[in-house]
């Protein structure tokens, strides 16, 4: 019998669905496989998405310059030190200098008006 804390990811609570708009991001302070890191969630097409808030580009936060990650069209995440931009659908790079890779998915559940980071490689600091 597994021990249910090894089989189910612990929920962490993000935000209210209300308050997680389109254009916007919420960003979470987590332990990510046992290292202080970040998760910003953000919508996409209406969905809760996340994504590790770590630039395949340098070894830095996407937000360490500035704030405004998600760009006008809602398609895109810029991270605010050197620009590079990232696809909200997939996390690909679509800029040339490191097209193809990715940032790291956090898997995020929506339930009872609530967002929540549900991703066993996920706990709180």
């Amino acid at each position: 019998m597994l021990n249910d804390s090894i089989s189910q990811p612990q929920q962490l609570l993000v935000c209210p669905s209300s308050q997680l708009a389109a254009g916007g991001y919420k960003r979470v302070e987590v332990l990510f496989r046992g290292q202080t890191s970040s998760v910003i969630v953000t919508r996409y097409k209406g969905e809760a998405i996340a994504y590790r808030n770590w630039c395949v580009h340098m070894p830095r936060t996407l937000d360490c310059e500035g704030t405004a990650l998600v760009d006008n069209s809602g398609e895109n995440l810029r991270c605010s030190m050197h620009g590079i931009v990232y696809s909200l659908a997939n996390g690909e790079s679509l800029s040339e200098i490191c097209r193809g890779k990715k940032l790291t998915p956090i898997r995020v559940i929506e339930s009872e008006q609530q967002v929540y980071i549900n991703d066993r490689r996920v706990k709180p600091i």
